[in-house]
């Protein structure tokens, strides 16, 4: 009798995503500590622990620049994972439609400090490659729909947004911590996934590396 075993549990980003969980958590509380000395304030945890945030004082001063970027991209070239989710006006959908196109994902919470600091740069990003990439902001385990829809008003991006109340879509894609971006090519694969704050200059870089390539 053969024995096979399930492709999850062997992939290279859930293995490099699960060994990297403790110092994930580790550089958040640091980060978080050493901009005070005050009291320090320990990560934020949502989702049943399934989620990390940073405390709200790490917006203080230039957001982008002083928020840590955690870990490097992780290449992964494995199909896109299948998961239902559904678009913020209510239309069933699933991640089977991001095959055939190159695709930026974006999981994010509006009680997730460094995710509010990189989005408006996403969107620069967004505005400048036209239609050659498409843009996905997946709200995950949001506290509420109304905070969701402030915040992205409040940050100004117009790129598609999804629900992803139960992070079903975040684990799919291997996410630990947020935000999380993964880079989808045009061959219906996951190109690079990324745990950390990005700039508009890191993120238009791995797009160029791995979607756009010359």
């Amino acid at each position: 009798m053969s024995i096979t075993t399930r492709h999850h549990e062997t992939t290279p980003i859930r293995r490099l995503a699960a060994l990297a969980f403790g110092l994930t958590a580790l550089a958040l509380l640091v980060a978080a500590c050493g901009g005070s000395d005050d009291v320090a304030a320990e990560p934020i945890e949502t989702n049943d622990g399934g989620v990390l945030v940073s405390p709200p004082d790490v917006l203080e001063g230039n957001p982008v620049e002083t928020l840590p970027t955690l870990l490097p991209p992780v290449a992964g070239l494995e199909d896109t994972p299948i998961v239902q989710f559904d678009w913020f006006d209510g239309t069933p959908s699933s991640t089977a439609m991001f095959r055939g196109r190159p695709t930026v994902v974006n999981f994010w919470a509006s009680n997730c400090p460094p995710c509010i600091a990189e989005m408006p740069e996403f969107e620069e990003v967004h505005q400048a490659l036209g239609d050659r990439v498409d843009f996905v902001g997946m709200n995950t385990a949001d506290v509420s729909r109304e905070a969701a829809v402030r915040l992205a008003d409040q940050t100004g991006v117009t790129y598609p947004l999804a629900d992803d109340t139960d992070s079903a879509v975040f684990r799919a894609f291997g996410g630990f911590a947020m935000p999380t971006t993964a880079l989808l090519n045009a061959q219906g694969q996951v190109a690079v996934v990324r745990t950390g704050i990005l700039t508009g200059e890191d993120l238009t870089s791995l797009i160029n590396e791995h979607l756009l390539p010359e």
